[in-house]
Parts: structure tokens; sequence; C-alpha cells
């Protein structure tokens, strides 16, 4: 209980944090189905925070998604929590661009070499990351 009193977590990561503090989880799945019933395991409600934080720090849909399968969440609940419509991946892609790289510097081919590969690296597709090269250079 004091693990989800502090933030949302995926059933696979509760499960993993338990069994690194050496408790037996064999028979507990009684014990997740009422944490499920009563709220404190809700694995969807924790796909929709945990992208939409992501999104906020300037995470790509694509890390978001590794991410989220890391934590041991279906596909669908990914797809879902990637697809909120409360996240503008084209728009968060430009804005991080926009803090990190001038217009300027998307004239020299190696500094936009290096922007494509950080906003790469962040998780961004190639259509976003274009969206956004094309937003700055008009902007200057």
């Amino acid at each position: 209980m004091n693990l989800l009193s502090r933030r949302d977590h995926a059933k696979a990561e509760l499960m993993q944090k338990l069994r690194q503090r050496g408790f037996d989880l064999s028979g507990s799945e009684a014990l997740f189905l009422q944490l499920e019933e009563w709220g404190y395991l809700d694995e969807e409600r924790f796909a929709l925070s945990y992208a939409r934080s992501r999104a906020l720090r300037g995470q790509g849909p694509a890390k978001v998604r590794q991410e989220l399968r890391q934590r041991g969440l279906c596909s669908s609940l990914i797809a879902k929590a990637l697809e909120q419509e409360q996240l503008d991946w084209w728009q968060s892609c430009l804005a991080l661009a926009q803090r990190r790289f001038t217009g300027q510097q998307m004239a020299d081919y190696t500094a936009r070499q290096k922007a494509w590969r950080f906003l790469s690296g962040r998780g961004f597709d190639r259509d976003q990351i274009q969206y956004a090269f094309d937003e700055l250079s008009r902007s200057e």
C-alpha cells in the first residue's frame, strides 16, 4: 500500500518492486484483483498519466511506447495512452526543437544532423522532426 500511495504503478512494475523487497508473490493474484477492484491499481490510469508526464518532459511517442512496454503494459493500453487527445506529439517536438535549436542552426548541415539525432533519440518520428525543422526555418 505504501508503494501505491506515492504514485500509480503497472501491475508488473509493482510485482517486481515487491519481489525486490523480499515478498513471496505466489498466490497473490487475489490481492492484485482486490487492489484493482478498490481502484488502487489501475493500469489504464497509470499508462495515461505516464504518457502525459513523459510528453511534458519532451519525450516522443516511440520512447514512451518503449518505456510503457518495459513496465509490462499491453499494447492496447499503450496505444490508448499515446493517442489521448491532450497529447500533441507534433507540437511537443516543435517546442523541444525551439528550446534547443534556432532556425539559423537549421541552415547548417552538421547542426541539422545533430538536432535530428537528438530529436530522434527522444522518440520522435521522421515526420514530426521534419515538421519541427520546417517550422523553425519559417520562424527565422
